[in-house]
């Protein structure tokens, strides 16, 4: 995400009824990608008592496809941003036809695409979190102002640690019941919408476009 804001600027007039929505592209991304886990999440106690068909390669399929529409789009990757080069967007289409070969035909990459999706979310997870803290300072920056980007970090924070657990999960299998992954899903999915409110609104209070003091939110 790239950011920069004036620390006096006001929240902007909230939209008429009957305008155009004015969510960007990471935020609409996000709320289906929160979907797909909470879903996955609520569904899972179902198909834990036998009730519902599940495709586990189906599942890792129609995850890496949602990946590989932030890589292609914006140049975000699991593991952090990227400028929107040609290799970045061949990876992405790269990763979507794996995923897409996943759902088609379901046992053909199973131990490939749970491999994949467990090392985009344990890996991928470690490496934000070390880039929240580490790299151009985020959360210290964000954290000296009120507010809504304090919500923001703690919202990344939340994110990325249950990326982290929910990878161990799907590279260990076993290591909890269908229950508690169930649990997980749902407040990783939870979490996602809550971070993608923080972004809209973070947008909405620092537009790029009208702000006066950069301070390196990237």
């Amino acid at each position: 995400m790239n950011l920069v804001f004036d620390s006096q600027q006001n929240e902007r007039t909230p939209s008429k009824p009957g305008r155009e929505a004015d969510l960007s592209l990471e935020v609409v991304i996000l709320l289906v990608f929160g979907v797909f886990m909470l879903l996955f999440g609520l569904l899972l106690f179902w198909i834990h008592m036998g009730t519902l068909p599940y495709s586990p390669d189906s599942t890792y399929g129609l995850f890496l496809v949602l990946v590989s529409f932030q890589i292609v789009t914006m140049g975000k990757t699991p593991f952090g941003d990227l400028r929107r080069s040609w290799p970045v967007i061949a990876i992405g289409i790269c990763t979507a036809v794996i995923g897409m070969l996943a759902c088609f035909v379901p046992g053909l990459l199973a131990e490939p695409a749970r491999i994949l999706v467990g090392v985009m979310l344990f890996v991928g997870g470690i490496a934000l979190l070390l880039q929240l803290f580490f790299s151009a300072e985020k959360a210290r920056t964000w954290m000296k102002v009120p507010g809504i980007l304090q919500q923001l970090t703690f919202a990344c924070l939340l994110v990325y640690v249950m990326s982290i657990i929910l990878g161990l999960v799907t590279l260990l299998p076993g290591i909890t019941t269908d229950r508690e992954t169930a649990v997980l899903l749902i407040i990783y999915g939870i979490s996602i919408f809550y971070l993608s409110w923080c972004i809209q609104k973070t947008i909405r209070l620092y537009p790029p476009a009208e702000t006066k003091t950069p301070v390196g939110l990237e």
